[in-house]
């Protein structure tokens, strides 16, 4: 009996299985590769997240919110360059887009460009007035350009609006430990640790403020708890006052 070959009879189910794979491929909308990048994002798969939002920009180009996901992504990514690109493009798209500002800012704040970050923050705000994340970011470049009540009322504006802020909390600490604002600056030490007990950077400077208040004994218990939470520096300091 002659044996038949089981290649013809296999191919075409292959290429009809392949056929219809490209063809779902190419049938994704803008809407659906969006979703996906979404999803990919919420998993911190940035590199995927980006290439669905290419896809999705491919098929929606106008689309501004495609391009600030895909900054965000970028991001995270620590690709600032890129990111900047698309937030820059998503702001061209849609002026009004106070998140690209915002984010467009921390790359210029991260460049030192801090007047143009204060500029991204200044439209993030007035697109977003309830933007608790551009004041507080729009503090710290304040405080770089020697704006100090600028920066205090940026701090304490963040805080309003969401007052659990404990990064704000310890911004405005940190700034009027250096006013020499010894009190208040306690006592928003003290909230950011109430708030968050493993604020490592709060023990760390609040020892530093007790320090320069002569509290020996607090400053000492408030280095040792850093430096049980990973702070090395904080040793250094325990050797040196604390024996």
């Amino acid at each position: 009996m002659q044996l038949l070959s089981s290649k013809p009879s296999s191919v075409f189910p292959y290429l009809c299985g392949l056929f219809l794979l490209f063809w779902a491929m190419g049938c994704k909308t803008a809407k659906t590769h969006y979703r996906e990048g979404l999803e990919r994002a919420s998993k911190n798969d940035f590199s995927g997240a980006v290439r669905e939002y290419d896809a999705a920009i491919a098929k929606k180009p106008d689309d501004g919110s495609l391009y600030r996901l895909r900054g965000v992504a970028k991001y995270e990514m620590e690709d600032y360059d890129g990111a900047y690109a698309d937030f820059t493009k998503a702001i061209a798209l849609v002026p009004t887009d106070a998140e690209s500002y915002k984010f467009r800012g921390d790359i210029r704040q991260n460049r030192k460009e801090y007047r143009q970050a204060i500029e991204d923050y200044n439209y993030a705000i007035n697109n977003q007035p309830n933007y608790a994340k551009a004041y507080n970011n729009r503090g710290l470049n304040r405080a770089r350009l020697k704006d100090m009540k600028g920066a205090a009322q940026d701090f304490s504006q963040a805080i309003a609006l969401q007052e659990d802020y404990t990064v704000a909390y310890l911004n405005r600490a940190n700034l009027r430990m250096r006013q020499k604002q010894y009190p208040q600056a306690m006592e928003d030490y003290d909230k950011v640790i109430q708030l968050d007990p493993n604020m490592v950077q709060a023990y760390y400077n609040r020892g530093v403020l007790k320090h320069t208040q002569r509290n020996r004994k607090g400053a000492c218990a408030d280095w040792q708890k850093a430096f049980e939470l990973g702070n090395a520096e904080a040793n250094a300091l325990i050797k040196r006052f604390c024996k």
